[in-house]
């Protein structure tokens, strides 16, 4: 395999950066493309690296890449929406497609890069997708994290949060912009999203062709969350939300790369 340092252009002209690993041989002329979650970058996150070495060991090409602002890349994380980020992972599809000459994708997600796949579903040929953690449930879990910023020394759970909840100071919190970890978002990102639900654009989607990963102790996005059950699953007991602790990642990193397989 070769790794290359990738540059591209997204539509606003911001220079985003990826990691390749393009295969010496490949008539299949196959990419599978990884992107992080909310805020991470795909290029350094030790499940995406893995996977990719893993990828590589069946002479499979990958690409994982940071969006707008995020590890490697440049940009402007403030204007930072779910309709940015298909921008950006389309960009990155067009470029390995232009100029890497690949023909064939498949996708692979965490958190809410569910929801930035699913807007792309009828737009792009996807051969296959792998879902880490999906955030798709967005109008709920904006509420549970709210919840649960605004009560830090209270145990709260995906169960008891509604009994803490009220709409109308959560209706004033969206109407801010949002301090993140290391970035400031604009108040479009929430007020966007603040009442949608992903998961529908997945239900006509073909199922065979998705695979779901989640740990039932993930309490950043609780595996209830989810409104829609997905036909082929690796449900990990002790899992986390980054799915990426020693003993938690090698119940699922062989099998989504078996997964990702495709025979012609």
């Amino acid at each position: 395999m070769n790794t290359s340092l990738i540059e591209f252009k997204n539509s606003k002209k911001d220079i985003l950066r990826g990691i390749l690993l393009s295969a010496e041989t490949d008539p299949k002329k196959y990419c599978a493309v990884m992107l992080g979650g909310f805020e991470r970058a795909g290029t350094t996150e030790k499940k995406f690296k893995a996977l990719a070495d893993k990828l590589a060991e069946k002479n499979i090409s990958s690409f994982r890449f940071d969006a707008a602002d995020c590890g490697l890349s440049d940009g402007n994380f403030y204007q930072t929406t779910v309709e940015s980020l298909a921008a950006d992972l389309s960009a990155a599809i067009e470029f390995l497609r232009d100029r890497g000459g690949y023909e064939k994708f498949s996708l692979v997600g965490h958190s809410l890069t569910a929801c930035v796949f699913s807007l792309l579903l009828e737009k792009i040929s996807i051969e296959k997708i792998v879902l880490l953690a999906p955030a798709l449930n967005q109008r709920d879990l904006f509420r549970y994290w709210f919840v649960q910023k605004k009560f830090p020394d209270k145990e709260i759970t995906w169960d008891n949060y509604p009994d803490y909840f009220d709409e109308k100071l959560f209706d004033e919190d969206v109407k801010l912009d949002l301090i993140t970890k290391t970035h400031k978002l604009s108040r479009e990102y929430r007020n966007k999203n603040k009442d949608i639900d992903y998961s529908g654009n997945y239900l006509k989607y073909a199922q065979e062709k998705i695979l779901y990963i989640h740990g039932m102790a993930d309490d950043v996005v609780p595996p209830p969350s989810l409104k829609i059950n997905f036909l082929n699953k690796i449900i990990i007991d002790k899992g986390g939300h980054d799915l990426e602790r020693p003993g938690i990642i090698e119940q699922w990193l062989g099998k989504a790369a078996d997964f990702l397989e495709i025979y012609y």
